[in-house]
């Protein structure tokens, strides 16, 4: 399969050195073997920098022809570097991605396949010259390109029924799934107000090893032969998530109980989507059962049952009209995800057991114990499919809350980022006089461009923002982020932080935001940049720069 970059978007940004090279690149893909590495010696012979054509350049071939990866690494370190430095080091990366694009593939075998879909352009426009030209490769090269990569598009129902060999027929007999998300509630006038959210789906019957194939495109770069029992256990498990079948315009059905004890009977008002899933606020009330929320200021829990549908069982949280909601991220700062590192990501999200981000789970549980009411909810972008996982190792580690999702239609980049401020924008809304902690980290730029923005949007609601600072401690980050939407905002109300032991010892309720013995680095500008430079928002002692592979991690969209 072959992936051409377009130029076009890129010229504002490019310094005017770089387009004999592109030139060069564009006309040298019809020898992928040797283009990056003729592209890098034309660079390097005609750079005026002695250090550039000092630099060595390491290939490190896949031995699967379908899988080439391009590592750089910088031999030099470099304490000062000069600006033509950083503009040849951007030529030399350039060089390298576009000719890296066309890669031979040896021939599919038969597997579920994605949509095909016409490549959605993601442009670093918004990304000054001065930044990208430091960058170099540490912005990989799908990212720099602007292309989605099809196979980030999950399977259309017709290709999932086509590849399992079902019709409407046997799908009609297979039993129907309800996955209710944990909600929350909030109290009005009328009484409590309950948000209903989830999925109604069916679960096609599958063997492993149509599982195992229909695994290979949502884990392409895995080596299955290094798979356990139980790895590849947790690879089907996951891709039969993946591929379950949507049940439309389906009535439901709700019972709720409160301490054991019944409390309300609800139809839901709308039968589910196109996509089988639903999401409304549903008023009840359940006098002299369920406390009024302004009777009490502590977070009450509500079952969730679906009538004859045992999956449908769930929990919805009666959060009272003021308080303090902690509202976390949860890949790479309440579990090891490394989104940024595309193998490590991909299997630490489709075969290993999920693990808790170092003692992340001892500072909520004292948060929990040491805020009274803390209301805790967990944001995630995972697709709803998958949501199951993300439950069952949050409960298991952590202090129980209701959970915002991504909704099926969500599928390109812009609709990606676009649902957390969706889903923050409406807790806000729903509680606007609770105060809020936004926990996350620094490699999603969402986050970083819409946390410091809800300041504004919501005066007064945003207490805290705590943020990991990934770049200041995991050498494998080489996404930079943006602190300049921090700049008009007051600076003890934020916090870039290294280990849960930073802010372990932080008290809401005391309106404590910051640790003073943890330094702050803040620039307002881009940060995270290779760490020669020495600008992380966290004070982190320089290393020798080694690029990331030129490869856009699909993880990085699907799981920020």
């Amino acid at each position: 399969m072959m992936a051409v970059m377009s130029m076009s978007s890129e010229a504002n940004i490019l310094q005017r050195e770089t387009v004999p090279l592109m030139a060069s690149g564009t006309a040298c893909m019809s020898a992928t073997e040797q283009c990056a590495t003729a592209s890098v010696r034309r660079t390097i012979a005609k750079s005026h920098d002695p250090r550039v054509r000092a630099l060595g350049l390491l290939h490190h071939r896949s031995r699967d022809a379908g899988r080439h990866r391009r590592i750089i690494h910088n031999r030099l370190e470099l304490k000062n570097p000069s600006p033509t430095m950083a503009r040849s080091l951007f030529v030399l990366c350039v060089g390298t991605a576009l000719c890296s694009r066309v890669i031979a593939h040896p021939p599919p075998e038969p597997r579920a396949t994605p949509t095909p879909t016409t490549p959605v352009r993601r442009d670093l426009t918004d990304i000054p010259a001065s930044v990208t030209s430091l960058l170099g490769s540490a912005i990989p090269s799908d990212a720099a390109g602007g292309i989605l990569p099809a196979w980030l598009t999950m399977p259309s129902d017709d290709q999932i029924k086509e590849q399992l060999g079902l019709n409407d027929t046997s799908i009609s007999q297979l039993p129907v799934e309800v996955m209710n998300i944990p909600g929350y509630a909030n109290w009005t006038a009328n009484g409590w107000n309950n948000r209903i959210h989830g999925y109604v789906y069916k679960n096609p019957p599958a063997t492993a090893d149509q599982l195992d194939a229909a695994a290979q495109v949502f884990v392409p770069s895995l080596d299955e032969s290094g798979f356990t029992d139980a790895n590849r256990a947790m690879a089907r498990n996951v891709t039969a998530a993946l591929i379950t079948l949507p049940v439309q315009n389906y009535s439901l059905q709700f019972n709720l109980r409160y301490n054991g004890q019944p409390a309300a009977n609800i139809t839901f008002p709308l039968p589910t989507d196109d996509r089988g899933e639903y999401d409304q606020f549903v008023p009840f009330t359940s006098p002299g059962l369920v406390p009024n929320g302004n009777e009490t200021n502590v977070v009450q829990g509500l079952e969730l049952f679906t009538p004859a549908i045992q999956s449908g069982n769930a929990s919805s949280y009666l959060v009272p009209p003021q308080g303090i909601t902690l509202v976390a991220d949860i890949d790479d700062i309440l579990r090891v995800t490394r989104i940024y590192q595309p193998a490590d990501g991909l299997r630490n999200s489709f075969a290993l057991p999920y693990v808790p981000w170092m003692n992340m789970p001892d500072v909520l549980k004292s948060w929990e114990q040491r805020v009274q009411g803390l209301h805790f909810h967990y944001l995630t972008t995972t697709p709803i499919k998958v949501t199951q996982f993300y439950e069952s190792f949050i409960y298991a580690n952590y202090p129980l809350g209701s959970f915002d999702i991504r909704p099926l239609n969500l599928t390109t980049v812009d609709q990606i980022f676009q649902v957390r401020k969706v889903n923050l924008h409406r807790i806000f809304e729903t509680f606007p006089q609770r105060k809020f902690v936004l926990l996350a980290d620094t490699s999603n730029g969402d986050i970083m461009k819409q946390y410091p923005a809800m300041v504004t949007q919501f005066p007064g609601q945003v207490q805290c923002i705590l943020l990991r600072n990934t770049s200041a401690t995991d050498s494998g980050n080489h996404f930079p982020y943006d602190t300049s939407g921090f700049k008009d905002i007051d600076n003890s109300t934020y916090m870039f932080f290294r280990t849960p032991d930073d802010i372990a010892g932080l008290d809401f309720s005391n309106g404590d935001c910051r640790n003073a013995s943890v330094p702050q680095n803040v620039t307002f500008e881009y940060q995270g940049l290779p760490s020669v430079l020495g600008n992380a928002a966290v004070f982190t002692r320089p290393n020798n720069l080694i690029f990331a592979p030129l490869l856009i991690p699909f993880l990085v969209a699907l799981f920020a």
